[in-house]
């Protein structure tokens, strides 16, 4: 009879599963995890071990709960991460109550119960929860930090906490600025806030600007994804705020401050202390500098002075730009007026309050009573490294959310979020897709964005805005204490605009010089269209006083999205899960790409503009079964991918273009729709669609109770990003044009990792990782004959070998000390499957025959420690109610990384190509706090440096001529041999150029701040 309830019991459970997933499957969107956590165990009699069933298990203060089955095991899934208290009670036997029990998303605890007869009626014992340093369920590298982790660590934003992690590092260059994982690019991680991804929608690079005072938990996964997770291929960050306390409201605020100081070693190169102002208006201005006052040290360069540059005027027969010495000498000035920056502090205001709703005395409302909401606001006000367009970026992030309990194991949750970013681009022509802002990493991106000729023009490079707003609706219901489903919908909107800082008034007359009005130039925006170059130089034709930044922007992106999940104990041994999501993007792309002087309209040159309308259709669906079996604990789930790119394939056949050249400016421009130029009549077949299907596997495997070995390997696609998809540009030569045939870019993962607790406080693991990384796209170029037709598109015609080994070693408590120290050593193999040209001209295409691109890299190893001393709140005499020597935390952070191996020179053959050591990379941040606890709240008091020790780092060789022909190396003979690293800079034969103001950046950096929580 039992068996039978059993079996039908099984039977309705699957019909559950089933059922939901045929209907709901047309629902979608990339809401990955719940981000709930479950509870399980066994209870036994405490003398005998023999299983108790029929045992009441419920989560103290909420309605759920569970019964023991017949062999004495319970789940409770869906459980809102939380520190709860757990309760076992059956007749006969003594209440046990285990308390503090701590539930984490996408977590298993383990609690088990020993019950004994009750001898006294009413008898009750009470135990703590046990600790569990290995995750014993977990078959993937994952680490879990929380609120009070978060707090402990010397960093302001999110990037800094996630790089100290191993296997991430962060990264700033013309593709942007922010995370690569394991090797992999800034578009393979996904950062999601509450279900929702942060990606910008143009380059699926995840935005890192988050509230961490809003974060209740936030795990990172380097590898092993299962197959809910798609769409990315190196990593993922899974962030869940706070829900608010249906019994009391919080209040968490964080104030920072750094007083006004240079993000960049050395004197400022616009003030006289500069090398410009120190030769062109100094002692010898007039008379000039010699390079016998170079060579000694007075000067940076030579330069003919004022008095010979007037003569040169009045000898070149015209009489128009005839100037004195001393009238040159004042225009100069005023041309290159000095500019102030660094003068204003940085500041970081983050602030999150939570709570129940409130409710109106006497307006009883059974909604809101059982709502509470969570409101973040996060405001960065940074300086930039250097006054461009911008002397200032602004970040500002909001969050809200709303969570209701609807009773019946019904939730319902509100979230949205709101992003501005405000900064500037870091090129001239507005192809760059990063954002240079105030930030470590922003200045590491500045440097480069100041070139030389430029650096007095404002407009050099363009104010850019993004803005991202995104909201979802999900819907949680438990349909028993075994399954429950999740519906969640989605509405994301991204733009970005970027186009010329304040246009200059050539009318308005600011300055006379020998009877001469000039304007505001060089501060502003001269544009072509009031009948002016759009370039203009100074006195010396020598540094750029207006035009500057060419390109614009305007584009704006909308996706709306929906998904179902179901999860479903049916078996002590399976936990079957499955879902699938569907979505709809809009894609309006508006971009100027310009080299010419000026921004032009789409009208006038069309060539120039990056433009589309599309609408693509992303839908998957998963299915995963985790399966225990005594010891072992198995993911095996399947995913597939489909998009219907909304467009059709264009012709990309060498002979079509070698032969009928059909893709030309005049072709583009006598397209019908003048409104909307287009190569439609060179496109066929229908929309393209691309399926792709995802095997996963993940097994862990305990060895002991508080020992695991583990090994996941799965199969991740990714599609290609906007810009290859999309863009279609006519030029002069040709076009660049889409190849909507290529394949997504594959990556293959494996992993095997071992991990080891040890005296309940340390936790010792071991991984290690291959990445077979292929189909990446990357140029390609299909060029005629005689090069009057070159079309420019993407091909997946290389492939990328990532192998690593990672070892971290953690104390997870201590009265006195904890923290954590990792090792990691990985290595990076690049190269061609395919041509990066198609040529026509055979003898050219033989000559690539013949050519490599492959390139390799000597394992580098990497370390990272952060490390906590604390002194107890009750430690030392007491004060008025204070321990004046208790709370104190001293946080070091510390980063060093071998500097690996610089190929000298790329363009020689692989046998003939030669590598030099690069210099190591270290870093060391420290932070004081003390905190004061008064009437049950929490102030701290904090003081932060970054880089500690002010280490200089690696040069910026802008004068890389200089640089490169001062290094002594053993391949060289004579004078020139030496042991020199590429970086090496404190050396007498070393010349690094006059460029001190960005040779090196980022200089010890004081931070001042207080940290409330009410």
């Amino acid at each position: 009879m039992k068996k039978s309830n059993t079996t039908s019991r099984i039977r309705k459970q699957i019909k559950y599963v089933i059922c939901s997933l045929v209907v709901i499957t047309f629902l979608g969107a990339d809401l990955y995890a719940q981000n709930t956590g479950r509870v399980s165990g066994r209870v036994v009699e405490e003398t005998t071990g023999e299983p108790l069933p029929g045992v009441n298990i419920v989560l103290q203060g909420t309605t759920q709960g569970t019964v023991s089955d017949m062999d004495g095991y319970y789940n409770i899934l869906n459980i809102e991460p939380n520190d709860y208290n757990i309760v076992a009670s059956m007749v006969g036997f003594a209440r046990v109550i285990v308390e503090d029990v701590q539930v984490s998303m996408n977590e298993n605890s383990v609690i088990n119960f020993e019950m004994r007869e009750e001898a006294i009626e009413g008898e009750e014992v009470t135990i703590s929860a046990p600790r569990e340093i290995v995750r014993l369920e977990q078959s993937q590298s994952r680490t879990l930090v929380r609120a009070e982790d978060l707090e402990a660590q010397a960093v302001s934003n999110l990037e800094e906490v996630l790089s100290t992690y191993p296997g991430i590092s962060l990264t700033a260059g013309a593709g942007g600025t922010g995370l690569v994982i394991r090797g992999g690019n800034l578009n393979e991680t996904d950062i999601l806030v509450d279900g929702l991804s942060t990606r910008d929608m143009r380059t699926q690079q995840p935005n890192t600007t988050l509230n961490l005072t809003a974060i209740n938990e936030l795990e990172v996964i380097s590898g092993g994804f299962t197959a809910e997770q798609g769409g990315i291929r190196s990593g993922m960050v899974n962030v869940r705020t706070k829900d608010g306390s249906m019994d009391s409201y919080e209040i968490v605020a964080d104030l920072r401050m750094s007083p006004p100081q240079r993000k960049h070693f050395g004197p400022s190169p616009f003030s006289t202390e500069g090398p410009f102002w120190q030769v062109y208006a100094g002692p010898d201005a007039m008379t000039g500098v010699t390079q016998e006052m170079v060579n000694s040290g007075q000067y940076p360069f030579t330069w003919v002075g004022w008095n010979a540059f007037a003569r040169s005027r009045l000898s070149d027969g015209n009489s128009a730009s005839d100037v004195s010495p001393q009238e040159a000498y004042e225009i100069w000035k005023w041309q290159h007026r000095r500019v102030e920056y660094a003068n204003k502090p940085d500041y970081i205001l983050d602030f999150t309050l939570s709570g129940p709703m409130p409710v109106l005395p006497n307006r009883e409302n059974r909604y809101l009573s059982r709502t509470s909401f969570m409101v973040s606001q996060r405001y960065d006000n940074m300086q930039l490294a250097y006054p461009l367009s911008r002397k200032n970026s602004i970040g500002s992030s909001t969050l809200l959310k709303l969570t209701t309990r609807l009773g019946g194991g019904r939730r319902l949750a509100i979230n949205a979020g709101y992003l501005a970013r405000l900064g500037v681009g870091s090129g001239w022509y507005g192809t760059a897709t990063g954002i240079v802002d105030g930030t470590r990493q922003g200045t590491s991106y500045a440097r480069n964005a100041l070139q030389r000729d430029g650096m007095w023009n404002t407009a050099a490079v363009n104010p850019v805005d993004t803005r991202h707003f995104r909201a979802g609706v999900q819907y949680n219901h438990a349909i028993s204490d075994r399954t429950f489903y999740e519906v969640g919908t989605e509405y994301t909107q991204y733009s970005t605009k970027q186009e010329p800082t304040t246009f200059i008034d050539p009318d308005l007359c600011i300055k006379i010089i020998a009877g001469q009005c000039y304007d505001e130039t060089p501060f502003g925006y001269l544009s072509s269209d009031v009948g002016n170059t759009g370039e203009q130089y100074d006195i010396l034709g020598d540094f750029l006083m207006s035009g500057g930044g060419r390109g614009r922007d305007n584009s704006n992106y909308y996706t709306a999205a929906a998904s179902f999940t179901m999860t479903s104990q049916i078996t002590r041994n399976h936990q079957l899960k499955g879902g699938a999501d569907f979505e709809y993007a809009l894609y309006r792309e508006r971009q100027e790409v310009n080299h010419g002087e000026s921004t032009t309209p789409r009208e006038q040159s069309p060539h120039l503009w990056t433009y589309f309308d599309s609408s693509p259709i992303n839908a998957s669906a998963f299915f995963l079964d985790r399966i225990e079996y005594g010891q072992m604990i198995a993911n095996v789930g399947v995913r597939a991918d489909i998009m219907d790119y909304g467009e059709r394939a264009y012709t990309l056949d060498p002979d079509v273009v070698f032969g009928q050249k059909p893709y030309s400016t005049s072709v583009y421009q006598d397209s019908t729709d003048k409104a909307f130029l287009s190569f439609e009549h060179l496109q066929y077949g229908d929309n393209v669609r691309k399926m792709y299907i995802s095997p996963r596997l993940g097994v862990s495997h305990p060895i002991t109770t508080s020992s695991k070995v583990f090994f996941n390997y799965g199969h991740f696609y990714q599609p290609p990003v906007l810009d290859n998809l999309y863009t279609v540009t006519p030029s002069g030569s040709g076009a660049t044009i889409p190849n909507l045939e290529a394949e997504w870019p594959k990556t293959i993962s494996y992993e095997l990792g071992f991990e080891v607790g040890l005296m309940d406080n340390y936790l010792i693991s071991f991984t290690g990782y291959y990445k077979d990384v292929t189909n990446q796209l990357s140029r390609q170029e299909i060029v005629s004959r005689n090069r009057d037709q070159i079309i420019r598109t993407w091909e997946n015609n290389s492939y990328a070998d990532i192998r690593g080994v990672e070892m971290r070693l953690q104390k997870m408590t201590g009265r006195w000390f904890r923290g954590w120290g990792s090792l990691e050593y990985s290595t990076r193999s690049t190269g061609n499957t395919g041509f990066r040209y198609i040529y026509e001209n055979p003898l050219l295409a033989r000559d690539q025959r013949e050519s490599t691109g492959q390139s390799r890299s000597i394992p580098r190893p990497s370390v990272n420690a952060n490390l906590i001393f604390t002194t107890p709140t009750d430690f030392g005499p007491q004060i008025v109610n204070q321990n004046p020597l208790g709370g104190w935390r001293l946080t070091i952070r510390q980063s060093w990384s071998d500097g690996g191996d610089y190929l000298w020179n790329p363009e020689a053959r692989v046998g003939d190509r030669l590598y030099v050591e690069q210099i190591d990379y270290w870093n060391t941040d420290a932070q004081l706090n003390k905190t004061f606890r008064v009437a049950g709240s929490a102030i701290g008091f904090f003081a932060q440096i970054t880089n500690l020790t002010n280490y200089r780092g690696f040069p910026n060789a802008q004068n890389s001529i200089i640089y490169r022909e001062s290094l002594r190396f053993p391949f060289y003979s004579g004078e020139r041999q030496g042991n020199d690293k590429w970086g090496d800079w404190d050396k007498d034969h070393i010349e690094l150029g006059y460029h001190t103001w960005n040779r090196f950046i980022n200089p010890r950096h004081f931070t001042f701040g207080i940290r409330m929580q009410m």
